[in-house]
């Protein structure tokens, strides 16, 4: 990512950002086999964060999952993924509450 991307990504506007290329894993989920992914965010849908880990696609489902996500500058987010659920230009309009907490 430019360093103008890295100055722009906060954890208080990251809901408004483009999250492919962020680091990712999967702190908590109702299905345990998740807890623990880590990879890069290649792709967002409604319902799915795909990632690549060890060079394989995996789609992870946001409904069921809490996040942890890495930002350019190095501090991390925890999200709720349920919070994420929406597709990716429409949560530009969504005003967030409570849905992270920064390292």
């Amino acid at each position: 990512m430019s360093n103008d991307v890295v100055a722009l990504i906060r954890p208080k506007n990251l809901i408004h950002h483009e999250l492919i290329g962020l680091e990712l894993t999967v702190e908590e989920s109702r299905d345990p086999t998740l807890v623990g992914i880590r990879g890069t965010i290649i792709d967002e849908s409604r319902n799915m964060i795909a990632i690549m880990k060890n060079e394989r696609i995996m789609k992870i489902p946001k409904q069921i999952c809490v996040f942890k996500i890495t930002l350019p500058d190095g501090s991390k987010i925890r999200i709720i993924g349920k919070n994420l659920v929406e597709r990716p230009e429409n949560r530009l309009k969504k005003t967030p509450k409570g849905i992270w907490k920064i390292w």
